[in-house]
Parts: structure tokens; sequence; C-alpha cells
């Protein structure tokens, strides 16, 4: 049995106890804040449903996800930069506290926001061809801090070497370094993500939902930590500032 959600910046279906969430808000699948809240949205909508057993993220198109809308921070005042922030840290910290299996087929590019939202399922599956990284530095913008927990929850100490090379990694060396844990012919790819989901949710479901919480406490306890409210506050200033909204702009301009 099928069914299907409408959603405007996501594209939702549900088959055998699989749910499937594909980013699809433009080309490149950018996260803005009507993006996120679609998210977060239907993965509460999962983890309330009994008849959802697993959820499989991918993109639409060739894209994974480039990250975070700079549209979202260029054209709007500062403001909203905090809203765009808050939003990215809901929706990461709904995906990463599901309860049920989750499994990401990657199935392009996943840069920056996409690479972070991609470490937040339990399992990446990544297209031959397809790159990640966590290039965030690479266009002159912080890390929030529940961000650089997934990262380091996904690559354990590994994770800071991969935020200060900024590098975006082709499939094999993803696998390597623990952004992804297997590589597929692109054709097989969300064959692969839907039969991994499937038998992950056979697994106990009490069981592997507490495995997910007690694994990921430490992760989990920076939200609750002033220091890293603090830190927070310093990436939003620095988001905010005239001198990271003009490294942005680069990122519209043409090359070549």
């Amino acid at each position: 049995m099928t069914s299907a959600r409408q959603f405007a910046r996501i594209k939702a279906t549900e088959a055998d106890g699989i749910a499937r969430m594909t980013l699809a808000s433009d080309k490149v699948n950018a996260l803005d804040v009507e993006t996120l809240g679609e998210i977060t949205s239907y993965v509460d909508h999962c983890a309330q449903d009994p008849a959802v057993r697993a959820l499989v993220v991918t993109g639409e198109g060739p894209v994974f996800s480039a990250g975070l809308n700079v549209g979202e921070v260029l054209d709007n005042d500062t403001s909203r930069t905090g809203v765009l922030l808050d939003a990215l840290n809901g929706t990461l910290v709904h995906l990463f506290r599901f309860p049920k299996p989750t499994v990401a087929a990657i199935n392009g590019p996943a840069i920056a926001g996409g690479c972070i939202l991609a470490c937040a399922c339990d399992k990446r599956l990544i297209a031959e061809g397809a790159r990640i990284g966590a290039t965030e530095l690479e266009v002159g913008v912080s890390f929030p801090v529940f961000a650089v927990e997934l990262l380091r929850h996904a690559c354990g100490a590994r994770a800071e070497q991969l935020m200060l090379d900024a590098a975006l990694l082709d499939a094999d060396e993803a696998c390597r370094l623990g952004l992804a844990h297997q590589v597929l012919p692109p054709d097989g790819l969300h064959a692969a993500a839907i039969d991994l989901a499937g038998r992950l949710a056979d697994l106990d479901a009490p069981a592997y939902a507490l495995a997910k919480a007690s694994t990921r406490r430490a992760a989990l306890s920076v939200l609750d930590d002033d220091g890293c409210r603090a830190l927070d506050r310093q990436v939003l200033v620095h988001w905010q500032d005239d001198r990271t909204r003009a490294s942005l702009g680069q990122l519209r301009r043409p090359r070549g």
C-alpha cells in the first residue's frame, strides 16, 4: 500500500511501512526556512504514525542538497539569519532524535548543511560519483554547535579535520572517513536504501529506539549546555556580520 502527503518543498510517500522524504525545494534542494519546517513536520508525522517503520531521506534530481539557501541570508535583514539557523538546528535535532531507523540515500552532492543533514541519519548510502563534505569554512561561515556534534557523532576524531579541510570528498573517501557507509551504483541507490531501511525496521523497535537514545546522549547534551549556547550566539553574530554576508555573496557570482 502506498500513500502520499502533500508539501510544497519536499515530496513524501509511504509504502509498506517505509516513508520516503525527497528534498525538492529548488534545483539544488537548498534548505530554507520553509523547507526545514516541512522536513521537521514530516519527521514528526513519521515518529507518531505507527504504520511508519523507517524513513529514507534523499534528494530530487542530481543533487542531495547544497545546504542552506544563501538567499535567506542575503535577501533579508539579519534577523532572518537567526530564524534560519534556529530552523536548521530544530530540523537536525528532530531527525537525530527520530526513534525509528533512518537511511540517507545520497544521490548527488551533499554540501555543508546537506552533509550535516545526512549525518543526522543512522545509515548513509552514497551513489558512485556523488560528493559530500562539511565545506562551511570554504565559504567563510561558522558551524552551529549541534552541527559539529552531528559530524563528530558520524566521524569521531576525524570530524575536526573534515571541518578544517572544508573539502568535498568522493564517495570512496567519504566511506573511509565515516561520512557514508556504502557506495552504490546510482541506479541501485534508492532500492538499496529502501531495502536497508526495511531490514533495520525488522529489528525490535523498542530496543532500536533505546539504542539510538543511548548512543546519542552525548551529542544531544550540548543542547542544554550554557557554554554551547554562548558559542551559538557567537556563531549567529558571525553569520550576521557584513564580511560574512559579503563572502556568501560570492556564491552568487557566475564563475568562469
